[in-house]
């Protein structure tokens, strides 16, 4: 079914009635996430996953009832905001430990901090990438 959207899309294009630009121009963070839920659930599908499937057409319908790019982005910007709150926090747990001296606290908070680093390094990472994309 994506194959024949797909061709259809490139058919119609090719024939210059639907200029490609326009077909991404609104929306091109919230398409991105339909075609990854439609190719999600292609997967549910095949696998008889109906619990799945109902919830990505769930989510299929609230994208394309809600989503703008600039939703998207928010969304992306709010979750670097948060990891770099967690970050704050993991350091200054960290201080403190390390500060009273238990070993076993201060490895526990070394890896905390570090899995918060990461977060924060993905989160980041994705925002840039949708940023990029919108550039495009």
């Amino acid at each position: 079914m994506k194959i024949q959207w797909l061709g259809c899309v490139t058919f119609v294009a090719a024939l210059g009635v639907l200029p490609l630009q326009l077909a991404h121009a609104a929306d091109i963070l919230c398409e991105d996430k339909t075609a990854t839920l439609r190719h999600q659930l292609e997967q549910a599908q095949a696998h008889g996953n109906q619990h799945r499937a109902e919830g990505l057409q769930r989510a299929l319908h609230a994208i394309s009832e809600n989503c703008t790019n600039e939703r998207v982005l928010a969304q992306a910007e709010e979750e670097v905001r948060e990891s770099h709150e967690e970050v704050r926090e993991r350091t200054e747990a960290l201080n403190q430990v390390l500060h009273d001296g238990d070993k076993n606290d201060i490895q526990e908070s070394r890896e905390k901090l570090e899995e918060a680093t990461r977060e924060l390094k993905g989160h980041t990472e994705e925002l840039n990438a949708l940023q990029r994309r919108l550039n495009e």
